[in-house]
């Protein structure tokens, strides 16, 4: 994101009703929602979101809502699990006869 901070925590960890961490939000209409819409102002984002745009005193916002994690980290691990296993035993291997020659 533009300030430096990541988007894949949220990605990851879901947001808003779906949230599996604690919620970052402090704004009133974030609360008063029961944590599951908030603005993003347009002209902080590098690039279009795929959330409905609302005028508020003349600043054009998304309205963003909450989506459900998406685990790609630990999914990833899972499901290569026995490939990874073949990867790191192969590569120690070479690794072991390089060392010893």
């Amino acid at each position: 994101m533009s300030n430096g901070q990541s988007y894949l925590w949220f990605e990851y960890f879901g947001t808003g009703k779906y949230a599996e961490q604690s919620h970052v939000g402090t704004t009133q209409h974030f609360i008063e929602s029961g944590y599951t819409q908030w603005l993003i102002p347009i002209n902080k984002v590098e690039k279009k979101l795929n959330y409905p745009i609302i005028t508020v005193k003349g600043i054009q916002f998304y309205l963003a809502h909450g989506v459900k994690a998406n685990h790609f980290m630990g999914d990833a691990e899972f499901l290569s699990r026995e490939e990874n296993l073949e990867t790191v035993r192969t590569k120690l291997d070479a690794m072991l006869k390089e060392v010893c020659k």
